[in-house]
């Protein structure tokens, strides 16, 4: 099992921001891509941060089913859970 790391999940989950982005402007298999990397920033959450993963991972439920997802959020999130340590 990998160590969990915050700075790792920040960059998937911006890494997703972006290609979800770039899914809307043409490029409909970035939205793949994009789940791809939220999955990964679960997978560094989970050990340390199981609650935060798992909002991942809802977050991640609610784009394949077309919902708008706001995972700045996230991002925010994380760094709150950076301040608690």
């Amino acid at each position: 099992m990998r160590n969990s790391c915050l700075v790792c999940v920040r960059k998937h989950i911006a890494k997703a921001i972006i290609l979800l982005s770039e899914s809307k402007l043409g490029y409909p298999q970035h939205l793949y891509l994009a789940l791809g990397n939220l999955s990964e920033a679960e997978d560094e959450a989970v050990n340390t941060y199981p609650a935060f993963a798992n909002r991942i991972r809802n977050c991640r439920l609610r784009i394949e089913k077309g919902e708008c997802v706001d995972l700045l959020e996230l991002i925010q999130e994380s760094l709150l859970l950076d301040l608690e340590e």
